[in-house]
């Protein structure tokens, strides 16, 4: 049987559940059933843990920085604190029961929270070295710059590379690694770019959006979503 793999929604000002379809494609192609989950099933999340053999976080505003005990910087960006409620329980939930999980940019940054990490609201006001472009300026398909991934980390195994390129979308960005996560590939000014977790089967954070990769046939982003679904069915 196919896993069956939850994928995470945003929610606009009008109340719209929002996913881009490159995710449902992204798991369609690599063999899973994706099911979208709306936000306000905060106390349904044992019960969809139970059915579903993964989760997706997927990309998308700001998480509220009340979760990191701090306040709002000037150049936080939207923040949808109802989909951060059930994110966060969503994602306490699949490690309580170490069920897969695959984080995409925003999600990354969430996942890094849950293990009590911290983010970096704006890195261009807080991070303290050059930054290269995070917020590229070409179609969302292109890759942007390189990242170097770590050997020996299961990040590694799956895309067989030292060096690899992706896209970029994001001006916030992990910092302060939350454990057991360990980094698994960093951009050339140190930003993270990769984050996995040493003490479950499979919880790997990234901070580009390999689901629009796949739409060119990256190579790389097609092995990630083949080693998250495949880990979905164990």
């Amino acid at each position: 049987m196919k896993p069956i793999i939850g994928v995470t929604t945003d929610v606009d000002n009008a109340g719209n559940h929002l996913t881009n379809a490159s995710y449902i494609d992204a798991i369609l192609k690599a063999g899973g059933v994706p099911i979208i989950l709306p936000t306000g099933i905060d106390r349904d999340v044992q019960q969809l843990c139970n059915m579903l053999d993964g989760l997706l976080l997927t990309g998308g505003g700001d998480v509220d920085p009340v979760h990191l005990g701090e306040d709002p910087h000037p150049k936080l960006g939207e923040v949808t604190p109802e989909r951060d409620s059930v994110e966060l329980l969503l994602a306490r939930q699949f490690l309580n029961a170490n069920k897969p999980i695959l984080g995409i940019c925003r999600g990354m940054q969430l996942l890094n929270i849950v293990f009590g990490g911290g983010i970096y609201q704006d890195m261009q006001a807080q991070y303290d070295k050059p930054l290269l472009q995070h917020i590229q300026q070409s179609k969302r398909w292109f890759t942007s710059h390189e990242v170097k991934v770590t050997r020996q980390t299961k990040f590694h195994a799956i895309v067989g590379m030292d060096v690899i390129r992706v896209n970029s979308f994001h001006h916030q960005a992990v910092k302060d690694i939350g454990r057991p996560l360990v980094v698994s590939a960093i951009a050339n000014d140190g930003i993270v770019e990769v984050i996995e977790s040493t003490a479950h089967a499979f919880v790997i954070g990234v901070q580009w959006h390999p689901e629009m990769l796949m739409m060119k046939g990256d190579v790389y982003s097609n092995r990630l979503f083949d080693a998250f679904v495949r880990a979905c069915k164990k």
